[in-house]
């Protein structure tokens, strides 16, 4: 690849994971953050990480289709990394759209910026306090004390020395695949430590409606159970929210601690 100078090539290698993880990551995958925007992060993060992560990458290929193979499998561990932080917010929406199911408001839809569909209104809460708690809220993790965006830009530096290269086999898809599992199960079980409080409360609101019914058949209870349903579940809501957060950034803890034992497992060249 005459003409292609050598810390150019490793320098675009360091781009495409930071930009499969930028055109990935929550908040900036949004509409609201364009295209251009992006790849000036990416190029910035790149730009950070180059002295640091030029020295785990392997041997430059020779050619340039083979060059253009390893831009890509880059690209794509990038991805895999985002794709693991995006779920958490799935998780939230999740939530959001049980509660809103349970309380009887599942018809109230908003446009969500952060994944471009219409979801109930609370999925959309759920979804803005994650926000709020990925960019602004500290936690310790390997004893840095720091919002969960930075705790990604940190996973996104030490992938270099835990994952210099992507080799196309079967051990490396299969463990791709167990740990997105894993971070599935860690997804749903995430939507029902948060939503398991208010779902209960409602389950016996719904329960006490049923016997008032039995007991008193001539009462319109229709209408009441709609009403009382929502005005529970904001009541209940609104007492679970101190609750709900700490569950929030706790699964934030859990899915880099998952990352972090995937970077330990993951098959490297000659072992």
């Amino acid at each position: 690849m005459e003409g292609f100078s050598e810390n150019t090539q490793l320098f675009f290698l360091i781009l495409a994971r930071a930009a499969g993880l930028v055109f990935v990551a929550p908040v900036l995958n949004t509409d609201s953050v364009g295209y251009r925007s992006r790849m000036m992060i990416s190029v910035l993060l790149a730009a950070l990480l180059y002295p640091a992560a030029v020295n785990y990458l392997p041997a430059l290929p020779d050619t340039i289709i083979e060059y253009a193979l390893a831009v890509l499998s880059q690209a794509f561990v990038g991805i895999v990394i985002g794709f693991f932080i995006l779920i958490i917010f799935s998780a939230f929406q999740l939530t959001g759209e049980i509660f809103s199911m349970q309380m009887g408001i599942s018809f109230s839809e908003v446009l969500d910026p952060q994944s471009n569909v219409s979801i109930p209104l609370l999925g959309t809460l759920k979804n803005t306090i994650g926000i709020l708690l990925f960019l602004y809220v500290p936690f310790v993790m390997d004893g840095h004390y720091i919002p969960a965006y930075l705790h990604m830009i940190r996973a996104l530096g030490f992938s270099f020395q835990a994952i210099p290269e992507l080799l196309p086999n079967i051990q490396t898809l299969g463990g791709i695949l167990l740990y997105l599992d894993q971070a599935f199960g860690i997804m749903f079980l995430t939507a029902v430590k948060i939503g398991i409080p208010l779902i209960g409360i409602l389950f016996i609101t719904s329960l006490m409606l049923g016997l008032l019914g039995r007991a008193a058949p001539q009462m319109n209870l229709m209408n009441m159970g709609i009403q009382l349903n929502i005005s529970v579940g904001v009541v209940v809501l609104m007492f679970l929210i101190p609750v709900i957060v700490p569950l929030m950034l706790e699964s934030f803890q859990v899915m880099y601690d998952r990352l972090g034992e995937m970077y330990k497992t993951w098959p490297r060249s000659g072992v």
